[in-house]
């Protein structure tokens, strides 16, 4: 498997978390977990692991303590869910798997499932499949300590299927009632099933009354030792003879608040602490371990950004009511008055979230984040005060603008899903996993600001809102997404084929890369007449004989950057070619193999032979294996608008002569610009403006669909 095909495997399976929960009874699914790690070979017994439940904080607590090990060895961490890419979930030393290795991964995975409704436990869901790979990457990796955090509840969660080296518990409160209990003594009852017998189990004072005494009951009926960290200092219950003997542990460290910390982080930092110290004893360093904790940020837990004087901005994926009083406690010694961009899932309680924050409201704007599980906003907003000035807005990108547009500070709440669209957004630091939706609605947001401006009618010509129609007497244009009306539709086609643009531009004498196609060797017999190559060796000795390492290998069409690979030498181009040709179908047969060039990165936005806009891809991150090689797709990409005469003259130049080999109505050209000069690296007949306008705003590409309109429209 490739990326994108480990991808569909994985997306294909059950999933609780969207909605599409596995079929069967809740008993089989730890025998399910176990019986999928007897065929991975049980590699969760190469590790030390340690498993985090709870409700509020556990992700926190799970990342510090895996930071604290890491200081000492090998780490890794197993969260959920993730924020952009499911490849956050499983880490090693900090760090996500690189793209092809995750493949990999899940491929040795597959092999090893096949067959697996023979085991009579029924399907495995996404999650069980991910804890389970997770141990396997953790295995191959040689980590020495391994953390892992409950996704829900604990009795039955695929990350209790094994025994860990001690269970770590932070606070407990109301959550997933619809799947774990109404009241929060039973919802501790499903948490605690973590805990093993004759085990050690680190927890906080921060309980519930109720709760807490649950806890020491339940350890000392299963005789498990149980550390409780307090304020000075960490209480051991020495007694698990149903006496209350005590022990007080000072701790190592002083945990201090920080600037722009919830006051959880130092409850949270504290339980962390104290587990760490347990395994590693003197071998913690403490120096490190400091700084370690002083410099911890989780994303989208309390993640301030504070934007050159504007409005402070909090993100918090607060979603049941004890974590929206926590973020209301802490946001408040920040400022008396909000603004909130609130969602939620439709399990959580909006009703009880919303509560919490009320007092601090000063506008209110409801909003999904497009998640399959959200909440629709009309369904939350009559649970907002009456006097409350609320705004609903189901675009979580159109509601965001909205929120910073003025001047009370903003906090971004309800679920972590509406958090990561935040991020994204506010572009900070992540990894992007292919586009979202708005990056193509962008151009029909474009569109229909160029139509109001020139006073044409347009409506929603399908029920998704995918199709636009623009109406102008008794013509009309249709827009699907970001593709347009404006190209000749075999032209189109033809340049949406990187093989065919190519031997077009090749014989214009264009100045291209120089390219192989290569068409799959183990292609059925019916295509014997477009093999190139009789198998792979001889592919790579032609493509040798003519390319220098490293070089590209692409899909023929477009693919938003992820079906380009740079590979630096003949083993790993071995690799990709083999990936990519036993795993293809008909379109995916033709490969193209081209010299890499280096230098700035370009894109023109053209009409015809006219220069319509040009624009620098910059980006802060540098190429690695988990970087996208375009600039733009990066967390920190961002366009710079090219405004060089002499440069734009050049760029012009070579528009003229493009449109002179294929007559196109709108379209871009992706360019690297060097000392050679201009090389063509592809010209995209659909080109998006969502990237573009994050950084420049819309007015250019408004003003590009007025002048489109204008001429393929409006004249005669």
């Amino acid at each position: 498997m490739d990326y994108l095909q480990a991808k569909k495997f994985l997306d294909t399976l059950p999933d609780w978390e969207i909605g599409r929960p596995a079929t069967g009874p809740v008993e089989h699914y730890l025998p399910r977990t176990r019986a999928l790690l007897r065929r991975m070979g049980d590699p969760q017994k190469n590790f030390c692991s340690i498993i985090v439940g709870g409700t509020n904080g556990k992700g926190t607590v799970a990342s510090l303590i895996s930071a604290l090990l890491s200081t000492n060895g090998k780490t890794g961490l197993y969260t959920s869910p993730h924020l952009h890419t499911q490849r956050e979930r499983i880490q090693v030393d900090a760090q996500l798997q690189s793209k092809d290795d995750w493949a990999e991964a899940v491929t040795c995975f597959y092999d090893c499932t096949r067959g697996f409704e023979e085991e009579g436990l029924g399907s495995f869901s996404k999650f069980e499949a991910l804890t389970v790979l997770s141990t396997l990457i953790f295995s191959s990796a040689e980590v020495d300590f391994a953390v892992f955090e409950v996704g829900l509840g604990g009795r039955y969660d695929a990350t209790n299927s094994w025994d860990h080296e001690f269970s770590v518990l932070t606070s407990i409160s109301v959550d997933h009632t619809d799947v774990l209990g109404k009241d929060v003594l039973s919802i501790a009852e499903e948490k605690l099933q973590i805990v093993r017998p004759k085990s050690v189990l680190f927890t906080t004072d921060s309980h519930h009354v109720g709760v807490a005494e649950r806890v020491f009951e339940y350890c000392s009926s299963n005789k498990v030792a149980v550390y409780v960290t307090e304020t000075e200092a960490v209480r051991y219950k020495t007694g698990n003879d149903g006496t209350d003997s005590f022990e007080f542990i000072p701790y190592t460290i002083r945990v201090k608040p920080g600037e722009n910390r919830p006051t959880t982080f130092v409850i949270n930092a504290r339980l962390a602490l104290a587990a760490s110290s347990y395994l590693l004893g003197d071998d913690l360093d403490l120096e490190r371990a400091e700084r370690t904790i002083s410099g911890h940020r989780w994303p989208g837990r309390f993640e301030t950004i504070a934007q050159n004087g504007n409005p402070l901005i909090v993100l918090d994926g607060a979603h049941n009511p004890a974590a929206a009083a926590g973020l209301a406690k802490d946001l408040s010694a920040l400022s008396p008055v909000w603004t909130f961009v609130f969602g939620v899932s439709g399990s959580h309680d909006s009703a009880g979230i919303l509560e919490s924050l009320m007092p601090l409201v000063g506008r209110m704007i409801i909003t999904s984040s497009a998640h399959p599980k959200a909440c629709l906003p009309e369904m939350i907003a009559d649970k907002v005060l009456s006097n409350i000035e609320t705004v609903v807005e189901p675009s979580c990108f159109r509601a965001l603008d909205i929120a910073t547009d003025g001047n009370l500070p903003v906090c971004i709440t309800g679920s972590l899903s509406l958090v990561a669209r935040a991020r994204e957004h506010f572009q900070l630091g992540h990894e992007p996993e292919g586009i979202t939706e708005e990056v193509a609605f962008e151009s029909i947001e474009c569109v229909e600001a160029a139509c109001r401006e020139l006073g044409l009618v347009y409506e929603s010509a399908s029920a998704n809102g995918n199709i636009l129609r623009v109406n102008y007497g008794n013509k009309a244009m249709y827009f699907l997404r970001n593709r347009h009306p404006f190209n000749d539709y075999s032209n189109a086609r033809i340049v949406e084929d990187k093989g065919y643009q190519y031997e077009l531009f090749c014989a214009a004498d264009l100045p291209v890369p120089f390219s192989i196609q290569v068409f799959n060797p183990y292609a059925a017999a019916r295509f014997h007449r477009y093999k190139t190559h009789e198998d792979i060796s001889d592919i790579l000795n032609d493509v040798e004989s003519q390319i220098r390492y490293p070089l590209l290998i692409k899909k023929p069409r477009g693919s938003i950057s992820e079906g380009v690979y740079v590979e630096r030498n003949r083993n790993a181009a071995t690799r990709r070619l083999e990936n990519l040709f036993k795993g293809s179908g008909f379109l995916d047969n033709t490969l193209l193999v081209q010299s890499y060039v280096e230098g700035v990165e370009y894109r023109i936005v053209a009409s015809e032979h006219e220069l319509l806009l040009a624009y620098e891809k910059s980006s802060d991150e540098t190429t690695g294996a988990n970087v996208n090689l375009n600039p733009l797709h990066h967390a920190t990409g961002r366009a710079i608008k090219v405004t060089n005469e002499r440069l734009l003259l050049k760029m012009t130049a070579l528009t003229h002569r493009i449109s002179s080999v294929i007559r196109l109505g709108f379209y871009a050209v992706d360019v690297i610009f060097n000392a050679e000069g201009f090389h063509v690296l592809e010209v995209n007949p659909n080109p998006f403006c969502f990237f573009y306008n994050r950084s420049n705003g819309r007015d250019d590409f408004v003003l590009i669909y007025k002048q489109l309109l204008s001429n393929y429209m409006m004249q005669k």
